[in-house]
């Protein structure tokens, strides 16, 4: 977590505290009224109306304070106020990017109703259930969301996922953006130091390194041949998407990687959290929603499918 800095403290104390704020930013036109009501009776004017010698600098170190002050409340302003306004950017590219994934899936259906309105012995679900298609759809704008807001572009961010319906079955590629297969899917999952046996072992919902070289470090990502091309640099984050209610009915585990630039710093927990909770986990719910589809369409028995074979 990035360190609450000693200025930080003073300006989230006199935000706050506002109306201390609104004296020291005119404390030196209060000054200054100060001297020419009482300044003579006071001893700080003589007898010609000019300051005295300590006066002099006391009135230029007070404005100059005063000065300074608004410089740096004007600067953490719009500080503020740009990481407002970036914080509601990437919540209105991720909204942008789920609503793209349904309008289309809308568009489908509809395609689908007029092309079979009035047929018989449709089978509706098997026909216009694509969820493979969706979750193609889905990483594209997570890709599109992370590119955005991070400034890496899409060619330097590769997306994967991998899934089973059993646990002794094999694990099987379900959807790669962009990804380099140095080895095959089986050795990835079994051999140590690798993203997918480090989460699978650990048996943790996510891992995510804004630095990929910590995860090299310590044995939860093993880098290939692109990565040597970018000296290591760039992020990695595994996301477990499984379904089940206690029992898991389809293991899915998403993995994003960049290449020569990171997601975040690592002691950037606004932006760690950013990338968390506002970004993944709308897009992990619209997964695992066409997860639970694409188990229903391969893993479960259809009726249609008896009636046709019989």
């Amino acid at each position: 977590m990035r360190p609450v800095t000693l200025p930080r403290k003073a300006y989230d104390f006199l935000v706050r505290h506002w109306i201390l704020s609104a004296i020291l930013l005119t404390f030196s036109a209060h000054w200054f009224l100060f001297l020419r009501v009482w300044g003579k009776d006071a001893g700080f004017l003589d007898d010609k109306g000019d300051m005295v010698g300590w006066v002099n600098w006391a009135t230029l170190g007070l404005f100059l304070g005063s000065f300074a002050f608004a410089l740096l409340k004007t600067a953490a302003d719009k500080y503020n106020e740009q990481a407002k306004n970036n914080g509601h950017f990437v919540l209105e590219r991720m909204l942008s990017g789920v609503n793209a994934v349904t309008a289309a899936k809308m568009h489908r259906f509809l395609g689908f109703i007029h092309a079979n309105r009035g047929k018989v012995n449709v089978t509706v679900f098997r026909e216009i259930t694509q969820p493979k298609l969706q979750i193609d759809k889905l990483l594209e704008n997570i890709q599109i969301t992370l590119s955005e807001i991070s400034g890496i572009t899409r060619d330097d961010i590769a997306l994967s996922i991998i899934y089973r319906f059993r646990p002794e079955s094999a694990w099987d590629w379900l959807c790669t953006i962009n990804t380099t297969h140095d080895m095959d899917l089986q050795t990835l999952v079994t051999k140590r130091g690798t993203a997918f046996r480090f989460l699978i072992d650990k048996n943790v919902p996510q891992l995510f390194y804004p630095d990929k070289r910590t995860a090299i470090a310590e044995k939860a990502y093993l880098p290939g041949s692109r990565d040597s091309t970018h000296s290591n640099v760039g992020s990695v984050l595994c996301q477990d998407i499984s379904i089940g209610n206690g029992t898991k009915c389809v293991h899915a585990i998403l993995c994003i990687t960049t290449f020569g630039k990171q997601l975040c710093e690592d002691d950037d927990a606004a932006a760690i959290s950013k990338i968390q909770n506002i970004v993944l986990q709308p897009f992990q719910i619209r997964l695992q929603l066409e997860l639970s589809l694409l188990y229903m369409k391969e893993a479960m028995p259809s009726k249609c499918a008896s009636c046709s074979a019989s």
